[in-house]
């Protein structure tokens, strides 16, 4: 709590200036620090095999931080981050144990090539989810064995109506949310499952009012979405300090935009997301961080260049810091089609080798299409997961590249596919499995994919 008193008071005294300014000042500070230190993409990789260059990029994150500092959008100021305050809390994360009862998890601190798998957070992890079938939706997800826990999705309505933003109605929405996403681990017959979200408000009374031992209690993970491009604003502040007074675990996100106002290359990308879990780490004092990088001309997060970057950051976070991470998965395709099974196999393998603690996900449509989240997505990311266990990077790489030349073409025009009602035959909350359709496509892509990490 010291430390975030620390930052509070200097993103009050710290330097003012317009948030234009400080975009332009990472964008340009990135990119210097990747030709300082040599890092380049070669423009085909999607797993970097050179540590060397992932220490690099930790040095060059580092840099960043200290001379541009974190932007307070509330106050217009900058507030400054020390080196100093970057070492002495770099490997000071304790252990994180997650769930309840039966379904208790202990999250490893992954590193390159680790032969433990990460852990598998399923669900629409704040995509949009329709009234109908937010339930069953979470519950796909739930009864899923390999999965760990359920990232909660979006309510798209309410009693039939649209969620007004910043109003008591967010507060209503996130209750409702919670008390489903709870009943859909007891449904699936998993209740001590862990939580994480809310997904459906975006102020802070509405995220700590479902902070209880019925709803998101300590041993789930709640959410504090912190801004993109090394930016932050009081409600993450006042999020953070509620959960450390109140012992709670929660986690700290950013889907930095390649192609906008602050990155504009996938050396930047790996610097900036690097800079955003130290970030994490002082500023919220998160149990974990997730990354959610998406590509400006897509907003997906598979495309080659996020990849690439992604792991690169990973890499180099587990080799420099001791903290938690995970990421995102916003597949540009919707689900029950080939693409959103290989974007998801091509990214699940590079953050395992890289060493990823977590994955969540994934969501397709990029989360803005209805109910494009089913629990076969989650099972098929984990089990991809935990395949990639026995691969090194090099081995990696040449599946990840593989498997991207199979939708690399359809960037432009990804196949729409089909919302949860379509792809699930669903009798009762107690009785629902994919359709025939979908699970042909499952076992065609699983099989393909299992041959490029070399299992026959």
């Amino acid at each position: 709590m010291n430390n975030i008193y620390k930052y509070l008071r200097s993103a009050t005294t710290g330097e003012e200036k317009p948030e234009e300014k400080h975009d332009m000042n990472v964008f340009m500070k990135s990119q210097e620090l990747a030709e300082e230190f040599d890092i380049k993409y070669d423009g085909e990789s999607i797993v970097p095999t050179d540590t060397s260059l992932a220490d690099s990029v930790f040095e060059a994150a580092v840099q960043l931080l200290t001379s541009v500092g974190i932007y307070c959008t509330d106050t217009k100021k900058t507030i400054q981050i020390e080196e100093e305050d970057i070492s002495r809390y770099l490997n000071t994360s304790e252990a994180l144990e997650i769930g309840r009862k039966n379904e208790k998890v202990t999250v490893p601190f992954r590193y390159i090539m680790d032969s433990e798998p990460p852990v598998i957070i399923g669900g629409p992890m704040g995509g949009t989810v329709s009234e109908e079938n937010f339930l069953e939706v979470h519950v796909s997800s739930a009864m899923e064995p390999i999965v760990q826990g359920i990232y909660a999705g979006a309510l798209e309505k309410m009693g039939g109506k649209g969620i007004r933003g910043k109003t008591p109605f967010e507060m209503l929405a996130a209750l409702k949310e919670a008390r489903e996403e709870r009943l859909a681990t007891k449904l699936a017959g998993r209740e001590g499952l862990t939580l994480m979200g809310p997904g459906t408000p975006t102020i802070s009374p509405a995220y700590m009012l479902v902070s209880s031992e019925e709803l998101y209690s300590s041993a789930d993970v709640q959410e504090v979405y912190q801004l993109d491009e090394l930016k932050t604003d009081y409600e993450t502040f006042y999020k953070s300090i509620f959960h450390l007074e109140h012992g709670n675990h929660f986690l700290s996100g950013q889907c930095p935009v390649f192609g906008g106002t602050g990155i504009g290359t996938p050396e930047g990308l790996a610097i900036v997301d690097v800079a955003e879990t130290i970030q994490s780490k002082l500023l919220t004092g998160a149990s974990l961080h997730v990354s959610g990088a998406v590509h400006v001309n897509t907003n997906s997060s598979s495309t080659k260049e996020i990849m690439w970057g992604s792991n690169l950051s990973s890499l180099a976070i587990s080799r420099n810091m001791h903290h938690y991470t995970a990421r995102y998965y916003w597949n540009l395709a919707g689900c029950c089609t080939d693409m959103m099974f290989y974007e998801t196999a091509a990214q699940a393998i590079g953050d395992t080798v890289c060493g990823r603690d977590m994955l969540i996900g994934p969501v397709g449509a990029r989360g803005a299409g209805a109910d494009h989240s089913t629990g076969l997505e989650s099972r098929f990311m984990g089990e991809v997961a935990h395949m990639a266990t026995e691969l090194s990077l090099l081995e990696a790489d040449e599946a990840a590249r593989n498997i991207y030349r199979k939708y690399e073409n359809l960037l432009a025009y990804a196949p729409e596919g089909k919302p949860f009602s379509e792809c699930y035959n669903v009798r009762s909350e107690y009785d629902m499995r994919p359709s025939e359709e979908y699970l042909g496509i499952y076992k065609d892509v699983f099989t393909e994919v299992s041959k490029y990490c070399g299992i026959e």
